[in-house]
């Protein structure tokens, strides 16, 4: 037995160095060393009041053997943890490393390692508190006015992290405002907002929706139009209108601007004058535009006074023109035998006129024998107006009478 355990420290060793060099030549035919990329982290044992305010947790690289027959291994084989409850809770809101662990979930896999070891993690305390809700109505279109928003809760509860809650003022409701003019009532989305206006992420409100109503009407504006009579007929025969005169002659429209800009005047209804042969008064009813009303105290209806007189018109006359003024047996010689005058005057005058009634004439008072351009002038009856000679001169001529002869002595 002597020689057994002689040196049995060396045998001992040999025999070790053995066992190592014949397992690694078996696992070297038997098993597989990878590596499995991207295995979640997940966090447990989280406080309940307590919510994770930093980034999403991240991945691990896992470093694994198997045996050969087994295959490559999917991200669901490992369970890559954080524990949560190791979070320091006497410092919220700062960020904290914690260990992650990593277990697989076959018995025939050995974990040789992975990376990362650690996570940035960081909690919060779990807080709410109570804010307005508030409309956001954004751009009125141009021609609308818009009432005061109701809204339907007033206040609503903001739930998450204490430093987020912190930052929410309020809840807005953004609404957009229609530009036809249709009011609004319904649900609206509402969003957690800083005092900056900026979104909060991360909280949740409760509701998360409000009813909002606006009443949204067009803008009115006053416009002050004249007023137009509308005449229909004709006066009697030999009697034409002198004047339509309205009281009161204006009046004040209200409505869009839109409407209103397109708006001249305001007509009336139809004022029938057939056979009128004298001046009247009527009253007669305003025909208001589409789209607008009047304003208050304007009549809707207006007095309209119609002036008739006698139809005035024209005549031209061809007649014969005389001299006027001549002097000491003196010739006066028109170069022209007639001419014509326009006159103007009342229908029925005009037709009672003929060319005897008017008298052309040209003045050669004081004029020298010869021949000369003198003006052409008429003498006109009454109730009638000069409208034009032609021509408006006449060339005449003046002789002077012979000289008597002498007698013989």
């Amino acid at each position: 037995m002597g020689w057994l355990l002689r040196n049995w420290t060396l045998k001992l060793g040999a025999l070790a160095l053995a066992m190592v060099l014949y397992t690694g030549l078996v696992y070297s035919g038997s098993f597989a060393e990878d590596t499995l990329r991207g295995v979640p982290v997940r966090p447990i044992d989280q406080p309940t009041t307590y919510v994770n305010i930093g980034a999403p947790f991240q991945t691990v690289d896992v470093r694994y053997r198997v045996a050969v027959d087994q295959g490559r291994l999917a991200v669901d084989s490992f369970a890559a943890e954080v524990d949560l409850s190791k979070y320091d809770q006497q410092h919220p809101g700062e960020p904290q490393l914690l260990p992650i662990t990593v277990r697989a979930l076959n018995d025939n896999v050995t974990i040789l390692g992975y990376t990362p070891r650690e996570v940035s993690v960081t909690l919060d305390t779990l807080d709410t508190k109570t804010v307005p809700v508030v409309v956001d109505r954004g751009s009125v279109p141009d021609g609308l006015e818009i009432g005061p928003p109701q809204v339907t809760p007033e206040e609503v509860q903001v739930k998450g992290a204490s430093s987020r809650i912190a930052q929410v003022v309020r809840a807005v409701a953004h609404v957009s405002i229609d530009a036809s003019g249709i009011s609004v009532e319904r649900e609206f989305d509402l969003t957690p907002v800083d005092v900056d206006g900026q979104r909060v992420e991360s909280v949740e409100l409760t509701p998360n929706s409000a009813r909002v109503s606006i009443d949204v009407t067009e803008v009115q504006t006053s416009k002050t139009l004249p007023v137009r009579p509308r005449i229909d007929g004709s006066p009697a025969v030999g009697r034409q209108i002198r004047s339509v005169l309205a009281r009161p002659a204006t009046v004040t429209l209200q409505g869009s601007p839109d409407v209103l800009g397109s708006v001249t005047a305001v007509e009336t209804e139809p004022l029938a004058i057939d056979d009128l042969s004298e001046t009247k008064e009527f009253r007669v009813t305003l025909v208001i535009p589409d789209g607008t009303t009047l304003a208050d105290g304007e009549p809707e209806q207006v007095r309209v006074t119609v002036e008739v007189e006698p139809a005035a018109g024209s005549r031209t006359f061809v007649t014969g023109v005389t001299c006027r003024g001549t002097s000491g047996g003196d010739a006066c010689l028109p170069a022209l035998d007639q001419v014509a005058v326009t006159v103007s005057g009342s229908l029925g005058v005009l037709d009672g006129l003929s060319a005897a009634d008017l008298t052309p004439f040209v003045d050669v008072r004081g004029l020298d024998p010869g021949t000369h351009s003198v003006p052409a002038s008429v003498t006109l009856p009454d109730g009638v107006e000069l409208v034009d000679i032609s021509p408006a001169r006449i060339d005449v001529t003046i002789v002077a009478p012979k000289p008597s002869p002498t007698p013989a002595s």
